[in-house]
Order: C-alpha cells, then structure tokens, then sequence
C-alpha cells in the first residue's frame, strides 16, 4: 500500500513537472520592481508611473499609450492570452487594452514618443485595443485602425473598483471577458494575429497592474509563500 502511494506521489510530481516545462509565459510585469518594468514599457505619449507595486497614467489626456519594449516581444506570437488587472481613479472614460499592434500608432493629435524601433518598422501598421468604458463612459468596443472592430457591449467602467480584463488571441480570432465572463468573440484573420500589447487611456486616469501574456499551454505558475502554485500575479500578491 505505501508503495502504490509512493508511486501515485511520485507520477503527480512528475506530472506537474512535466505541466511546468510545457507552460508558456510568454511577458509578465507585476509592477513589484520600478527598475525591471522601465525596461519593459516603451510610453508613447501621457505620464506613466511605475508607484506602489503598479502602472499609473497620470494624465487626463486622450491617446495616451504605452507598449512593450521591443526586447520583451516576439512578433511571430499570434496566440496568446493577455490578462491585465484596472482601476479607473477619475476622468470621463474607462480603460484602453492594445493587443495586435505593431507598425506606428495613431497619433490623433498628439504629438507622439519614438516607438519601439522593431516595432515602428512592421508593415503594415495595425491598431487594435478594448475601450471599455468608452464615449464618455457609456458603453465599449474593441477599436482597431487596420483590422476588424467588434464586441460591442454596454459595460461601463467605476471609479476605484478593480477589473479583471482578459483577451485571448488567435490567428483568426479575438475574445474579450470582463470580470471572468466572456463579452464577445470576433472573428478577425488579419496578418494572422500578429502584434504586441499595451495599455492606454482616454481623457482617464487610471492604474494597471498584475500584466501577463502566455500562450495555448498556459502560463508557468509562480509559487507563493505558502509553496501553493498560483496561476496568476494578482493571486501571488492576495496571499502574501
């Protein structure tokens, strides 16, 4: 009988190890090191700020944007899942999520920072993010300059509450869930899916936090305090 136990434990062990090789975090930024994450984020236009364990636009400005250094992106990555935590502090609209960008962005008046230099030269330039909370608040829309828009829903964005915001990325597809309940799934086979994420806002201020992109097979499970496996930042930081 400990025997047929031992064996159990041993193939668990091994299965988990196994799981372990196979997951795919493919970027991750919880805001924990100011001076890791300025490596990370290439801002375009606004005032971020890496300040208390996050990410903070400060500007009640529209089109403001920042996006993944060219060091910490791979353009051939076309299924990805990007899960990002917000909280809107004040201003008229809500948050905006950039996925399958790349080539340079729209600037809509303003006058906009260097892109990331691999990035700036992808062709052809494409533009896509979540407005949640959008025209003045009072509905939201996957946006894109470039490819195919959609998901159109009447969510609306709080000041102060925290959103669990999740897209999941394919070559022919996008899905946009809220708070862990689906809102849409586009069909959209534009350049494959191809394009490297950010996060903006729009006449907002807002704060992000708990970043993370991985692929089909899931992301590598960091181990909290407790030696417990948790399967994202935000339960990384709930239980320490």
């Amino acid at each position: 009988m400990k025997n047929c136990i031992l064996f159990i434990t041993i193939c668990a062990i091994a299965f988990g190890i196994a799981s372990l090789a196979t997951a795919q975090t493919y970027f991750e930024d919880n805001f924990d090191d100011a001076k890791a994450s300025e490596d990370k984020w290439v801002p375009l236009f606004g005032e971020w700020e890496f300040a208390d364990d996050q990410y903070h636009q400060l500007q009640n400005s529209v089109n403001c944007m920042s996006v993944v250094a060219d060091e910490f992106w791979d353009d051939t990555w076309s299924e990805y899942t990007y899960e990002v935590r917000g909280s809107k502090v004040s201003g008229a609209e809500g948050f905006l999520i950039m996925f399958r960008c790349q080539g340079l962005m729209q600037p809509r008046g303003q006058a906009l920072e260097d892109h990331p230099p691999r990035m700036e030269n992808l062709k052809p330039s494409l533009e896509y993010w979540w407005n949640l909370g959008g025209w003045g608040n009072t509905r939201s829309q996957v946006e894109s300059w470039g490819g195919k828009a959609g998901a159109n829903s009447n969510h609306t964005i709080k000041d102060k509450d925290w959103y669990h915001i999740k897209i999941v990325n394919t070559p022919d597809s996008y899905t946009v869930i809220l708070d862990d309940e689906e809102v849409a799934q586009v069909d959209d086979d534009t350049e494959g899916g191809v394009g490297r994420i950010g996060l903006a806002t729009w006449a907002t201020v807002a704060k992000y936090d708990d970043v993370i992109v991985y692929g089909p097979d899931g992301p590598s499970l960091p181990v909290d305090a407790k030696s417990k496996l948790a399967t994202t930042w935000a339960h990384l930081k709930a239980t320490r």
